[in-house]
């Protein structure tokens, strides 16, 4: 008789703690989108306590990411630092997305200003890089005729003919890195598209604004 008050006492704990973990996902106004077992995507009022431990996200009624929480790792400790350190840097980019961009447009548009921005720079390293290439060969030509001339090339001449071909190959480096530059925002502003796109998804069970 004994153990079966422990088990009823046991259960009820259990029940009570249960009870708990689904009023803290409970909040009003707030909708949760999860798996089932069925590895189907649900939207309900709160998450069932059984799959709070795989990961939630928080949305709107009309649908809109307002937070990502990841799963529970038991034994994150065991994790790869590397691992725990890209899920964190994967968490922070998700939450900096929704909560700088509303829309995918807007997200698309502060792109165009960000690669219109280096395409500037771009176009006033080209035009630095051209200039000095001018003035390398105007230097090169002098010189070559005082050569020519059986003249001695001047002190000035070679500081000059010198500082020209170190901002020239200067200017050749940062164009380079300039446009590797571009390059990688675009990306990254298309992956940043993309992923602002799932996270904003609608599901057809999603309800109706």
């Amino acid at each position: 008789m004994r153990n079966t008050r422990t088990t009823y006492k046991s259960i009820g704990a259990v029940a009570v703690v249960l009870l708990c973990l689904s009023a803290m996902v409970a909040e009003a106004g707030n909708l949760y989108r999860y798996r089932n077992s069925d590895g189907n995507l649900v939207i309900d009022h709160q998450v069932p306590p059984e799959y709070i431990a795989q990961g939630y996200e928080v949305i709107t009624s009309t649908g809109r990411v307002e937070a990502v929480i990841p799963p529970h790792q038991e034994n994150q400790e065991e994790m790869a630092p590397e691992a725990v350190q890209t899920a964190a840097q994967n968490r922070e980019e998700d939450q900096m997305l929704l909560r700088s961009y509303s829309s995918v447009e807007e997200l698309q548009a502060a792109g165009e200003r960000r690669l219109q921005q280096l395409d500037r720079e771009i176009e006033n390293v080209e035009s630095n890089r051209e200039k000095n290439s001018r003035q390398l060969t105007e230097f090169r030509e002098k010189a070559a005729m005082e050569q020519f001339n059986g003249a001695k090339l001047s002190d000035k001449l070679l500081n000059s003919l010198n500082g020209v071909e170190i901002a020239n190959r200067d200017a050749v480096q940062m164009l380079e890195l300039r446009q590797n530059e571009r390059e990688q925002m675009a990306l990254r502003y298309q992956r940043y598209v993309e992923r602002f796109k799932e996270l904003t998804a609608k599901t057809p069970d999603s309800p109706a604004e």
